[in-house]
């Protein structure tokens, strides 16, 4: 409670605390690891201390101030209500959305919440089209690129993922027996052992039922609009759901394009490695399409747990920070209604639903890097066309993007915008016609 009343009095004095805190952290990891000056000093504009200064201090730029106390309070509810603030806001940003042709939204069968936008002026691209999102967002993640792709595309279509935005909760139903977890323990600053080996078929089934939970759905999906093979569209988490989607499904995928795909690296995580018990290996910082790879930070076991959940646990300081990082993070965002959704997925009660944070939890590590990742399946994907997509600013692997598209058989390309950015789609709106 007095960190609580600290921030409200005095929100700049606390910020400026917990940055020489960080600052103080930084340096002390430095002196141990035998680190240079100038490596520490590249280190200080790191994604953890961006996404903190998101947190603390929102650029004042058409920032929208509003009180935590007020925030909190009008979130005291049940998941109907989130659920209906999430209808009204989409209604709102999508009012203000002009596209060629019709544009329809349905809820098909009661569980997918669908965007249709259907141009039959145009013959530019005739192949139905699907955007997935990442996690923890919606179809709404593309409301900038809908007027642009629209005056190209016949038939577009952008999908809430089942548990995600307006689409139903299904239940998460795992039959079978939960395997022993890979375990690694970490030796020194690049070293690493695991105790004890580990079935890996095991492991990748269960992997693979977690992600059937949206693989199947969206070929359900696919098959209740009567639709043939789809040009399939996935950003960032969406981009590692659509590559498993056309692994598994490769006669309903036509082009494939990943844009800032998660998951795309070999790692020690992956269940794939077969390391051998109780043998000392070093790890590889650099190269990620290495099974040796991994990245020095980690994700605090207790918040990647927890996840958005901790916001609510800290009451009206949760939804103040939140609130800041909205601000910041789509600063560039100029719609208001877009920032209020975000606000409603991560903070509204329910807006990001457990299932969502369980398999999220069950496909990556805490480095976020993926236990199944793409790079050993890419022997199975078979598309007519595979594009993949960085922003120059992209804080995902660009590196191992240029690895993947070396291994891949078939056609491929490996695009580097150079005024494109981690949100590729909210700055560049016709991108994939």
């Amino acid at each position: 409670m007095l960190l609580i009343k600290r921030y409200l009095m005095d929100p700049e004095s606390l910020r400026r605390q917990i940055m020489n805190v960080y600052k103080c952290y930084m340096w002390k990891r430095a002196f141990h690891s035998n680190r240079s000056l100038l490596e520490v000093k590249r280190r200080e504009k790191s994604l953890q201390r961006k996404i903190l200064e998101r947190i603390l201090r929102p650029k004042e730029e058409n920032a929208v101030k509003k009180s935590g106390f007020k925030l909190w309070s009008s979130h005291l509810n049940n998941p109907h209500k989130t659920y209906m603030r999430l209808e009204e806001l989409q209604r709102r940003i999508m009012e203000e959305v002009h596209v060629e042709g019709i544009k329809k939204n349905d809820k098909l069968f009661n569980e997918i919440n669908q965007w249709h936008f259907q141009n039959e002026n145009t013959s530019t691209v005739r192949t139905p089209t699907l955007l997935i999102h990442g996690y923890a967002a919606s179809s709404m993640s593309f409301f900038r690129n809908y007027p642009g792709l629209s005056k190209h595309i016949r038939n577009l279509y952008s999908i809430d993922m089942p548990a995600s935005g307006l689409s139903s909760v299904p239940s998460l139903e795992i039959n079978t027996t939960t395997p022993l977890p890979l375990d690694i323990k970490f030796i020194g600053e690049n070293k690493f052992k695991v105790p004890y080996t580990i079935n890996a078929n095991h492991n990748k089934f269960v992997i693979q039922m977690y992600e059937d939970f949206y693989l199947d759905r969206i070929e359900q999906w696919r098959i209740d609009n009567k639709l043939g093979k789809m040009n399939v569209v996935g950003h960032s988490f969406g981009g590692y759901l659509s590559f498993k989607y056309a692994v598994k499904y490769p006669n309903s995928v036509n082009k494939l394009c990943l844009v800032s795909p998660l998951g795309v690296e070999r790692n020690i995580w992956s269940v794939n490695n077969n390391f051998h018990s109780n043998t000392l290996y070093t790890i590889d910082f650099k190269n990620p399409n290495s099974k040796f790879y991994s990245k020095r930070n980690m994700i605090p076991k207790y918040l990647f747990e927890q996840q958005f959940h901790i916001l609510r646990m800290m009451g009206p300081l949760g939804a103040k920070l939140c609130w800041n990082y909205i601000m910041a993070a789509y600063s560039r965002v100029p719609s208001l209604a877009y920032k209020e959704y975000i606000f409603e997925l991560f903070y509204g009660k329910g807006g990001i639903p457990e299932v969502t944070t369980d398999i999220f939890k069950a496909l990556f590590s805490r480095c976020i890097l993926a236990k199944d990742p793409l790079m050993d399946s890419l022997q199975y994907l078979n598309v007519k066309k595979l594009l993949i997509v960085y922003g120059q600013y992209d804080w995902m692997n660009k590196k191992a993007g240029m690895f993947m598209v070396k291994e891949v058989e078939q056609f491929k390309e490996l695009s580097r915008r150079s005024k494109l950015f981690r949100n590729t789609f909210f700055r560049s709106q016709s991108f994939f016609r």
